[in-house]
């Protein structure tokens, strides 16, 4: 059994969710929008979700690409808020689920932060093992329903098939429009194949603002 990660935030109701890519101007803000919509769309506007990118080497203060923002507006998303923020260790002790766009980040998330191994993953290793999961028909309130599908996935590694290549999305920066398109969409699809399972109708809502 995998043991549980102790909870730097026992009181706190809101799920944190950490999207981690190299420069956090394409890939992870992209994701970020993504599934904070789906929770959003699952859950309700007032879902007590919050997604949040960064990067393990972030153009610090950079927009998102011009390719990412036309794929993003593509899908009724809107990135030209966004800025470029370097991964924070401490951010990722809070965080119940990051995912990472490639197993190098997975690793320097590892390193950096031994105790995220139980709940770090890449986008597509994540989304792999949840398809293979059954649903959790756990009937716990959002916030620990989450690190309780973290742990099972974590658990489940060692016994589903992974593919031989490394489970990587592949980086788009400085590439072609074709390039963007074909990685948006990619992860665009991961997100929709994780998203039912960290976000389930069933889930028990608590009010963030109530004591």
């Amino acid at each position: 059994m995998v043991p549980i990660t102790p909870d730097l935030r026992p009181d706190d109701p809101v799920v944190e969710v950490l999207v981690v890519c190299t420069g956090n101007i394409a890939r992870s803000p992209f994701g970020e929008a993504l599934l904070q919509r789906e929770a959003s769309c699952r859950l309700g506007p007032d879902a007590a979700v919050w997604v949040r990118s960064a990067g393990v080497n972030a153009v610090v203060g950079g927009a998102a690409t011009e390719q990412a923002q036309r794929e993003a507006r593509a899908r009724g998303l809107d990135l030209s808020a966004h800025r470029g923020r370097l991964v924070d260790p401490d951010e990722v002790r809070r965080a119940d689920l990051v995912i990472t766009m490639s197993e190098r980040q997975r690793a320097d998330i590892v390193r950096s932060v031994p105790e995220a191994l139980r709940f770090v993953f890449t986008l597509r290793e994540l989304a792999r093992i949840v398809d293979a999961m059954r649903r959790l028909e756990d009937q716990l309130p959002l916030r620990p329903h989450v690190r309780l599908v973290a742990r099972v996935a974590s658990g489940a590694k060692p016994y589903v098939a992974r593919p031989r290549e490394p489970e990587d999305v592949r980086d788009p920066y400085r590439r072609g429009d074709e390039v963007y398109a074909d990685v948006c969409t990619q992860i665009e699809r991961h997100i929709r194949g994780i998203a039912p399972v960290l976000f389930p109708s069933h889930v028990r809502m608590e009010d963030p603002w109530t004591p």
